[in-house]
């Protein structure tokens, strides 16, 4: 690996499905030991993730991700859904504050890497839902740029 370069450990795919991504900030984990090994070995899912803000307390948590149990680990300790707090600064949580007041505004996690310095970090995103008419007309742009392509080549 290059020294700019990261390593993609999950990816929540879905949300880019479900809503229209506004702003995106990177997010440093406080994570045990178990959950940093058992992420670099590739097993976390984001799927059913959420963010939770707590502005009078300057919190940001993620809630509901699944980090797998490390093998080598003790097992009997290990909470594989324990919300973790995330590491922003008290500016960054502010904006993402003001950012989820606006109507229909949430926050959600898009990928977990690791850095150039082998820490885990944490893209999220201020968010808008898509409605159901919104979905399907992407796939079907999505499918005409396809036939076009198609043609094309």
């Amino acid at each position: 690996m290059k020294p700019t370069e990261s390593k993609t450990v999950a990816e929540n795919r879905k949300a880019r499905y479900d809503y229209y991504l506004r702003e995106e900030i990177v997010a440093g984990l406080a994570l045990a030991g178990w959950e940093v090994k058992s992420a670099k070995a590739g097993n976390v899912s984001l799927a059913e993730s959420f963010i939770q803000l707590t502005p009078g307390r300057y919190e940001v948590w993620l809630k509901n991700a699944y980090f797998a149990p490390y093998k080598q680990g003790d097992v009997r300790e290990q909470n594989t859904r324990r919300n973790r707090k995330l590491l922003l600064h008290r500016s960054e949580i502010q904006k993402l504050a003001k950012a989820c007041l606006q109507k229909g505004s949430t926050l959600v996690p898009l990928r977990l890497f690791v850095d150039v310095h082998g820490r885990l970090k944490l893209v999220i995103a201020v968010a808008v839902g898509k409605h159901a008419y919104d979905k399907k007309a992407v796939i079907k742009q999505r499918d005409i740029a396809r036939e076009v392509q198609r043609i094309l080549s």
